[in-house]
């Protein structure tokens, strides 16, 4: 394990008002577009599952996933991006040989062997202590060009990552969810502090590419394609959702039967419609038109 200080922390930290001494290494830091993608340790299989395919679609494309190799989203995330032999860094607490969870510790040597990298704070016996996740947030956001909250509850560490992305000037990307659904209430109050809602792996790196972090150019947002969220600058009548209300259906599951859509993408997609003063959740998870 390498011992970081001086010229060799990575130059982005400097943003952080108080900017670790000493970082320990294992591996490799890639260079490049980097985003760091966080979420629920209590993660939703739709929202693994969304996660790790968005984390592979990235990955196959150059970009460096970071996260911090919690269960749930974290894991995804890396998990993703190993599956297409792209990169990815875990930013950790403890050092290697105290892996937290202890049970992703094979994950984070896959990491390392793969080509990417695994950054702790503390030496490498120190146990991870809870007091100690707020300042690794800081560094994981500091080394991105954008942070993705892939999932969150109202009260977590990645909600903290986000304050970390307000903070430091890093673009916040959130995947809405619907308010009932408690894994993903958190998106909601993040999205009206000023997150952006995120569609697709596209949808970034078009965000890369304008930003100049990303020399690939997905071109111009097309209409979705099935399995594929579609939010606010579509005409409103072509989306399938709104449709099945307007045709009677009153509840998600009802919507899930109408349109073949999967439960998650109809949660996602009215949440968008709610937010754009389309739909109004009623009780128990009921649907109406503003217009009723």
């Amino acid at each position: 394990m390498q011992e970081l200080t001086g010229a060799r922390l990575p130059p982005q930290l400097a943003d952080l008002g108080q900017p670790p001494q000493r970082l320990y290494l294992e591996g490799q830091l890639p260079r490049g577009p980097a985003v760091a993608i966080v979420g629920t340790r209590g993660a939703s299989a739709e929202a693994v599952v969304w996660v790790r395919g968005f984390a592979s679609e990235l990955a196959s494309r150059g970009v460096t996933i970071v996260s911090g190799g919690a269960e749930g989203i974290d894991t995804a995330a890396h998990e993703g991006a190993l599956a297409v032999g792209g990169l990815t860094v875990v930013v950790a607490v403890p050092g290697l040989s105290r892996p937290f969870p202890e049970q992703n510790g094979p994950l984070f040597r896959r990491v390392v062997e793969a080509g990417g990298a695994y950054l702790s704070l503390y030496p490498e016996h120190q146990a991870a202590k809870r007091g100690h996740f707020f300042a690794r947030n800081g560094v994981l956001v500091a080394l991105c060009h954008a942070l993705v909250v892939g999932q969150t509850g109202v009260v977590g560490g990645s909600r903290n990552a986000a304050k970390w992305a307000r903070e430091l000037g890093r673009p916040l990307f959130v995947v809405p969810h619907s308010p009932w659904v408690a894994e993903g209430r958190g998106a909601v109050v993040e999205l009206r502090l000023g997150a952006r809602p995120l569609d697709s792996w596209k949808e970034m790196l078009r965000f890369l590419h304008r930003s100049g972090h990303h020399a690939l150019d997905p071109g111009p947002k097309a209409a979705p394609l099935q399995g594929e969220l579609s939010f606010p600058g579509a005409e409103p009548s072509a989306d399938p959702v709104l449709q099945a209300v307007r045709e009677g259906a009153l509840h998600p599951d009802e919507i899930v039967e109408q349109t073949g859509l999967s439960l998650a993408i109809v949660q996602q997609r009215i949440l968008t419609l709610a937010l754009s003063g389309v739909l109004v959740p009623g009780p128990l998870g009921s649907l109406k038109l503003v217009t009723d």
